[in-house]
C-alpha cells in the first residue's frame, strides 16, 4: 500500500462515518467539519495503532531525530538547548509510548467530538510537532556534508542522500515515507488543524459527555 491508497481508503471510511453522523445520529453542525473530524480521527487512530505494534521502532526513530537536533544546535548561538536532546533520548521509549497513546486517544476524541477546544489545540500542537520533525529532516537534504543546517549560504541542490533520517516513522513499518512526502502531508494536516481552532464549536459531538469520557477512558 502507498500513501495515495491509504488516503483514499481513510477518506472513504470518513465519508461513511460522516453520513452516519449526519443521517443516523443527526449530530452534525457542518458536513465539512464532520468529514474533517472523521478523516483526521481515523488517520490518527490508524497511525497510532501501527506504531503501537512496535513502539521500540518509534523510540529508535525519536533517538535519531534527537541525535541530529543535538548536533545541529551545538554549533549555533542557542547551543544551550543542545544538551536537552541527549536527555530526551534517555526517555525515548517512554516518549514514544506516550506519543502513540496520545495520538490514538486524540483520534478517538476527534471522532467523538469530545472536549472540542482542547482537542483542536492538541491536534494543532501535535501536527506542528510532526511538521517540525519532518520539515527539519527534509530540509537537511539541502545541507551538504560538513555544513550546519543553519548555515544557509552553504545549502546546495536537494539530495535525498544528505538527509539524516531517511524515514519519518509516521506509520511504523506498515508504510515507509520519505521525509519530503511526510512533510507535505503534515503541511496539509495544518489546514484542518487551523479550521478546528477557529470553528471548534461546529464539531459534531456523539453521545453524552459521560459516554464520551467512558469510551476515551477505555481506549
Amino acid at each position: 500500500m502507498n500513501l495515495s491508497t491509504l488516503i483514499i481508503t481513510i477518506g472513504a471510511i470518513a465519508f461513511i462515518l460522516t453520513l452516519a453522523v449526519g443521517v443516523i445520529f443527526k449530530r452534525h453542525n457542518s458536513w465539512l467539519m464532520s468529514f474533517l473530524q472523521n478523516f483526521t480521527g481515523v488517520l490518527f487512530v490508524f497511525s497510532g495503532y501501527v506504531k503501537a505494534i512496535d513502539p521500540l521502532g518509534t523510540a529508535y526513530k525519536m533517538e535519531q531525530y534527537f541525535a541530529e537536533l543535538q548536533v545541529t544546535f551545538e554549533e549555533t548561538w542557542i547551543s544551550i538547548i543542545a544538551p536537552l536532546f541527549p536527555w530526551l533520548s534517555g526517555f525515548a521509549v517512554v516518549f514514544a509510548i506516550v506519543m502513540i497513546v496520545f495520538e490514538i486517544v486524540l483520534g478517538v476524541m476527534l471522532l467523538l467530538g469530545s472536549k472540542s477546544k482542547f482537542t483542536a489545540w492538541a491536534f494543532l500542537l501535535l501536527v506542528a510537532f510532526f511538521t517540525f520533525l519532518t520539515g527539519f529532516t527534509f530540509l537537511t537534504g539541502y545541507v551538504p556534508a560538513g555544513a550546519n543546517f543553519f548555515a544557509f549560504d552553504q545549502w546546495s541542490n536537494y539530495d535525498p542522500l544528505q538527509m539524516k533520517v531517511t524515514d519519518c516513522g509516521c506509520f511504523g513499518d506498515f508504510l515507509k515515507l520519505e521525509p519530503r512526502i511526510s512533510f507535505f502531508k503534515d503541511l496539509a494536516l495544518l489546514v484542518p488543524a487551523l479550521i478546528f481552532i477557529f470553528r471548534h464549536e461546529d464539531m459534531h459531538r456523539l453521545f453524552s459527555p459521560s459516554v464520551r469520557s467512558t469510551i476515551i477512558a477505555v481506549v
